[in-house]
């Protein structure tokens, strides 16, 4: 799902390989403290923030890393930062030049965004500077593209859209609705929240030209679907978590909270239906979105339809877009051994990253990490909080309406998913499951094998994808009480 947010999310997630999911938001090493002594001026530290991005272009990972603190460099080697690099350039292509640095503090601590060009947009690089001067972290930004087209099937007559603030006080994150605008009659509107995939993912779920939220909000809001989507919770706030949060960061501090608050919001807004609100949740957060429908519908983050809009989260169904059945971990072996095997030749640094992969999914489930420790790309908690709730199984003490779809070109998330979906639901009367056999994981559109590359052509969700999920949530409104 799944990969670093250039954006790539995966996606959240979105996109590409997990082991790189969360590396780019909030676990590479951040500061813990307000530097006391600065021994760079900002000249200096924009100058080492260029000499690094040039060192990586020119393919000197060594040269890159020689300003690594301690614990970046524990994390993060000259072999990892090539890797990422390549991830970087397969997605954006070329690099060309940096475009310019902008200087900033952030909660106590300097940083220096160096912006680049690449043959398919511009894309911000992150460095954090600790007192001495020394790379204590890295976070790549999310490609800028001017290449995005509406969807035919979105009509921006039907609908208009407004900023609204999910949550309050550290984790308050922006985000927009999308409301149809009022029909004769003044009948209130359902409405669905959309949830990313993993890393830290934009409201739109940005893919190089490609922004599959935004297609989705547009598309169901011209058919009279109100849409509220976020940025999420990674992407705004990567920067700011603490080391003890970062230790203790799970799903539910990543997606599940935001999700239930977002919920919680739509209750409260003027000309939506508070019995007809929805999850729609996408790779990661379809996979969680079990998890999410339990939260919102249990006794103390649920209420009766019609109470007080504050304290309801109770949601009528849930849509899971590509949904993972199987471990995420194993997941990312699977991906790794799927990419490199697209040109029919597993190279030595192919094979070498497939067998570091395999190492962490072990050491994973083992269960022989430190607290705190981080293996790709995320801390012991995060696999612990994954390994004790199997969304599986949740799915299947739900009583609400589901519906599940399913790209049958996905790679990242496979039809032997769909296949366990499939079998440990069957027969249930709530849950409704159906696939596309042309669509990738994006639910867009393609031909032969899925490739990274075709996520950075121009193109939009599938119409179809938009009808079904209107006429599911069309034919539930006929059984309202």
């Amino acid at each position: 799902m799944i990969l670093t947010n250039l954006r790539v999310s995966a996606s959240h997630t979105l996109l590409l390989l997990l082991v790189f999911a969360l590396l780019s938001a909030s676990f590479l090493p951040g500061c813990a403290k307000k530097p006391v002594e600065l021994q760079k001026t900002q000249e200096e530290l924009e100058a080492m923030a260029k000499e690094m991005v040039l060192a990586m272009a020119g393919g000197d990972f060594e040269e890159a890393c020689k300003h690594f603190d301690k614990k970046m460099s524990a994390v993060m080697s000259a072999s990892q930062l090539n890797d990422l690099w390549e991830t970087i350039s397969g997605q954006a292509g070329n690099w060309l030049n940096i475009v310019g640095t902008t200087f900033a503090e952030e909660q106590g601590y300097r940083v220096v965004y160096v912006k680049n060009l690449f043959e398919r947009g511009t894309l911000d690089i992150k460095v954090v500077f600790d007192a001495q001067g020394q790379i204590s972290g890295l976070w790549v930004g999310a490609l800028e593209s001017d290449a995005y087209s509406a969807p035919g099937y979105a009509n921006p007559d039907l609908f208009e859209e407004r900023e609204v603030v999910v949550g309050e006080g550290k984790w308050a994150l922006p985000g927009t609705l999308t409301m149809p605008k009022s029909v004769d009659g003044g009948e209130p509107v359902p409405a669905v929240v959309l949830v990313h995939g993993s890393g830290p993912n934009d409201r739109d779920e940005t893919v190089g030209p490609n922004k599959p939220f935004k297609d989705l909000a547009w598309g169901l809001a011209s058919k009279g679907i109100a849409v509220l989507r976020y940025d999420k919770r990674t992407q705004v706030h990567g920067g700011v978590f603490t080391p003890a949060e970062t230790a203790s960061f799970t799903v539910k501090e990543e997606t599940i909270d935001d999700a239930v608050l977002a919920v919680r919001l739509l209750k409260t807004i003027d000309g939506i239906d508070p019995d007809r609100i929805f999850v729609v949740g996408h790779s990661l957060g379809a996979t969680v979105g079990p998890r999410i429908a339990q939260a919102c519908n249990s006794a103390d983050g649920g209420s009766s339809p019609g109470s007080d809009s504050q304290t309801d989260t109770r949601i009528a169904g849930l849509v899971m877009m590509a949904p993972t059945a199987r471990n995420l971990a194993d997941l990312m072996v699977e991906q790794l051994e799927y990419l490199a095997n697209l040109d029919g030749n597993v190279d030595e640094s192919e094979s070498a990253q497939i067998q570091e992969a395999k190492a962490g999914v072990e050491k994973i489930k083992s269960g022989n990490m430190t607290e705190g420790e981080v293996v790709l790309g995320a801390p012991k908690a995060y696999w612990d909080d994954l390994a004790a709730h199997d969304q599986v199984e949740i799915a299947g003490s739900l009583s609400l309406p589901i519906l599940i779809l399913q790209g049958e070109r996905d790679y990242q998330v496979t039809m032997v998913d769909l296949g366990i979906w499939e079998e440990a639901l069957s027969g249930r009367p709530n849950v409704t499951i159906k696939t596309y056999p042309d669509l990738n994981h994006l639910f867009i559109s393609g031909t032969g094998r899925s490739t990274p590359e075709e996520y950075f052509a121009p193109s939009n969700v599938s119409e179809e994808v938009v009808a079904d999920i209107v006429e599911w949530v069309s034919s539930l409104n006929l059984h309202r009480k």
